[in-house]
């Protein structure tokens, strides 16, 4: 009986063989692993961007309905920006619209930097509102400072009205503010300018943060935006 023999791969072929399916194992591999990263980040980006249109829609909608601001003032900026819906601009006094009564109401908003225990991501935007109570017109009815805003304002804290929190990762521009009154026509003209910036470095120092500086990139969204009140505060 005759038997035949039937070469076999080489030991040279085998490691070459080797060689090439380990490349194309860590090729897959990587392309995996950019995929992934570049998903992550385009999902933090809308994200982020998301908050920052959320917010900038809330503020505006509200600030469209002002006829009083105090703060900030005339020409002024600063990070907290407070008026009022249906008041008299100079003495506060309320109503205004008599159709209206109820709708007397003071509005704020503020900016908490660094983390607290009502902002626990870091630099917050809140948002704070409650209805102007109690009497109603002038002269006998109670002025502006008796009813509004709170003797302890607190930016954040339960108890200041109703309150939510806008936004996190905040940052005011450098050298500016979150808002600003410009003097033309009469100081109705509120400027926003609202920067959310996320950052991995900072995320990864803060109390149980993770560290994704290896895997993620700075988010840094602006969005400005000019709004005419009905009237000039004083």
């Amino acid at each position: 009986m005759k038997f035949k023999i039937r070469e076999g791969f080489t030991l040279t072929e085998l490691v070459i063989a080797t060689i090439i399916f380990g490349f194309m194992v860590m090729s897959l591999a990587t392309l995996h692993s950019t995929a992934s990263k570049h998903m992550l980040q385009s999902y933090r980006q809308n994200t982020v961007k998301s908050n920052a249109s959320v917010a900038m829609r809330t503020i505006t909608a509200r600030l469209a309905e002002a006829n009083r601001i105090d703060a900030p003032a005339p020409g002024n900026s600063g990070n907290t920006l407070r008026f009022a819906v249906n008041v008299d601009q100079r003495s506060g006094c309320y109503p205004i619209n008599p159709l209206v009564p109820t709708s007397a109401s003071w509005h704020e908003f503020c900016y908490v930097p660094g983390i607290t225990p009502q902002c626990p991501l870091g630099d917050c935007l809140y948002y704070h509102t409650g209805a102007i109570a109690g009497g109603g017109g002038c002269p006998n009815g109670p002025f502006w400072n008796a009813v509004y805003p709170p003797s302890v304002p607190c930016c954040g804290c339960s108890g200041y009205g109703t309150v939510v929190q806008l936004a996190s990762y905040v940052q005011p521009l450098a050298g500016g503010a979150l808002f600003s009154r410009t003097p033309q026509l009469g100081n109705t003209l509120v400027k926003i300018s609202l920067r959310i910036l996320w950052d991995p470095a900072k995320i990864a120092t803060m109390p149980g943060g993770r560290n994704f500086t290896k895997t993620a990139k700075i988010i840094d969204k602006t969005l400005n935006t000019t709004v005419r009140i009905n009237r000039a505060g004083q």
